[in-house]
């Protein structure tokens, strides 16, 4: 099949698709495929902003599966013919994808072998807010923080300057905004006021990682104090969006509705918000759910409007980490959620933990067993576990990767002691390997960017470890062993 004949079946299948003709074109990409970009809140929102200046055109672009020059969705022009091309980064492991839309799109990826005959490369999105630096030696610009604040500022400055010089200068110094070649700090995050929000979707489409289903968020940023998590920082202060506001802008003929918070349970009101959607006869579910926030009322609500299982996050393995991680949530809570859910109907669970935490050892590996044991006695349960990545921006930003091994082998120990219990617990895990790779690049420089351009073409854990030796990169925290204590000695992968 040709891209073009792929982009017209999408498109025939979707809604929200804005067709307008402008002076300043804008390619919108998405560093990872159609049906993960269309699931991402952010992506939609910036192709809302931008297609609502009067004299810009935003047209999307992902990494598609299929080979060749990348085209848009909205005209088929190429991507690569535009004044702007802005890119949504969400996580770590994109980085790479970001020099692969680059190169597909036929513009130089290094920034510093562009010149006024190239497109502006700007570069937005949570992983922005998380550590800019390898996104360095690609964008132009950087914006960190609230694109409903950075991106109408930008369009501003573009319509008023002569060349991309004078553009960078307008800009400069403008909250959210990033020069990597001109500045040596990250600038302040850019909030959003609470009246432009909700965010809401653009787009509905079956294609999506979460098929016709309409995002919306209702609160942005978090009240709680967990350490390893970025939302309080990324996100601002707490702006919870009025109930009106939010059912005002939700379409009533949409099948499902995606809400999205990152405390979702202590909006104030998510109970009158799930049962407005109940009424109105359209599914829902949150993105987020609050053992210490669960009680019999919302969780029927939750049955109610169409959710199928579960979902507990407890992040530490025992209580004495979660209280480490001022997690604020107790195994009563987390058992006393399990029971409440069976009682509401949920035959299925998924508990979300952690591993390779600061000072973790084997008793809390053996707790996390026992209370996973304990859960699956109300229903079937999945559980995922990720090793830890400690992120800039946290307390955790000088702890160290437990490091491959490590991880590896905590795993191995997790599994066999659920051995006898796998009728009722399912275990998946994320790759220890390439969990190594997420924390290099969350506290990672330029350097790490460049070593993700040598990966373009094929990309690997061995491919990872050559191509930041070939840069210099060093960084003991993120060895993928620890060094071991005198007199052993612990030989690098």
């Amino acid at each position: 099949m040709e891209l073009s004949e792929l982009i017209r079946a999408r498109r025939a299948r979707e809604r929200g698709a804005i067709l307008k003709d402008a002076p300043i074109r804008v390619t919108l990409a998405y560093p990872n495929t159609y049906k993960v970009g269309m699931a991402s809140l952010g992506f939609q929102v910036a192709y809302k902003l931008m297609n609502a200046e009067p004299d810009a055109v935003a047209e999307r672009v992902f990494l598609e599966e299929l080979p060749g020059e990348l085209i848009t969705y909205e005209s088929g022009r190429r991507a690569g013919e535009a004044e702007i091309f802005a890119v949504s980064i969400a996580y770590e492991l994109d980085l790479t994808n970001l020099a692969r839309l680059l190169v597909r799109s036929r513009i130089e990826p290094l920034r510093e072998k562009r010149d006024e005959r190239d497109p502006l490369v700007i570069v937005g999105g949570p992983l922005t807010s998380s550590n800019p630096w390898p996104l360095a030696p690609f964008a132009d610009v950087i914006l960190i923080g609230d694109g409903e604040e950075t991106i109408p500022a930008l369009f501003e400055a573009y319509r008023n300057a002569g060349s991309k010089t004078e553009f960078l200068d307008l800009i400069e110094g403008l909250p959210g905004v990033f020069l990597p070649d001109r500045m040596t700090r990250e600038p302040h995050f850019a909030t959003a006021r609470p009246e432009t929000l909700p965010a809401a979707a653009q787009f509905v489409t079956p294609d999506a990682e979460f098929p016709n289903t309409f995002l919306i968020e209702v609160e942005r940023g978090c009240p709680r104090p967990c350490t390893f998590c970025l939302a309080r920082v990324m996100y601002g202060p707490t702006r919870n969006v009025p109930l009106e506001r939010v059912l005002a802008a939700i379409p009533e003929d949409v099948p499902k509705v995606g809400l999205i918070g990152a405390a979702l349970t202590d909006y104030p009101w998510i109970k009158e918000l799930s049962r407005a959607l109940v009424e109105r006869g359209q599914e829902f579910s949150y993105s987020s759910i609050r053992a210490d926030r669960v009680d019999l009322e919302l969780a029927e609500l939750m049955r109610a409007g169409g959710m199928k299982s579960f979902t507990f996050a407890a992040d530490g393995p025992s209580q004495r980490l979660r209280d480490l991680l001022k997690k604020q949530i107790t195994t009563e809570d987390l058992l006393r959620t399990a029971k409440i859910a069976r009682e509401a109907g949920f035959r299925r669970f998924k508990l979300y933990q952690m591993i390779g935490l600061p000072t973790e050892t084997e008793a809390d590996l053996e707790e996390m067993v026992e209370l996973t044991v304990e859960l699956s006695q109300y229903a079937r349960l999945a559980l995922t576990v990720s090793p830890f990545v400690p992120k800039r921006h946290t307390p955790h930003f000088a702890d160290r990767f437990a490091g491959v091994k490590t991880i590896e082998k905590r795993l191995k120990f997790i599994a066999k002691k659920l051995g006898r219990h796998r009728a009722r617990v399912e275990l998946r895990s994320v790759s220890a390997r390439w969990a190594w790779v997420e924390a290099v690049i969350a506290r990672g420089g330029p350097e790490v960017g460049l070593a993700a351009l040598r990966l373009v073409e094929r990309e690997n854990y061995a491919r990872w470890r050559e191509a930041l030796s070939a840069v210099g990169w060093n960084d003991p925290l993120n060895q993928p062993e620890p060094a071991a204590p005198a007199p052993r000695v612990t030989v690098a992968l």
